[in-house]
């Protein structure tokens, strides 16, 4: 499995939604891809950065850190890929959509 299916795996446990992929290969000097999720509660976000953690480890990724662990926004970095894991609330609050309207993006459906 890829790092990216195993985060669409991972998030889908968590019934994560309104899962956006940004590439931005050549436009970060410091990761290739950005992974934008929703979840209903914290608790969810948590358990999306268990899993995700846990797996990319069994398939031999390196996590560089988890920012935000137990808060609204979690973000794991997975050295080419960040993952962003907002309650609904947060994400409106946020917008980090807006910032990266030009960006290549797309939906991913779990």
């Amino acid at each position: 499995m890829t790092l990216n299916e195993i985060i669409y795996d991972c998030l889908g446990k968590v019934k994560a939604n309104h899962v956006l992929e940004y590439n931005v290969k050549g436009i970060s000097p410091f990761f290739d891809t950005m992974i934008l999720s929703s979840v209903d509660s914290e608790r969810q976000a948590t358990a999306g950065v268990s899993y995700i953690k846990e797996e990319a480890l069994k398939a031999g990724y390196a996590i560089r850190g988890v920012e935000g662990e137990n808060t609204p926004w979690v973000l794991i970095d997975l050295n080419d890929v960040i993952v962003s894991i907002f309650t609904k609330e947060e994400r409106e609050r946020i917008s980090l959509e807006k910032i990266y309207l030009e960006i290549p993006c797309k939906e991913i459906n779990l």
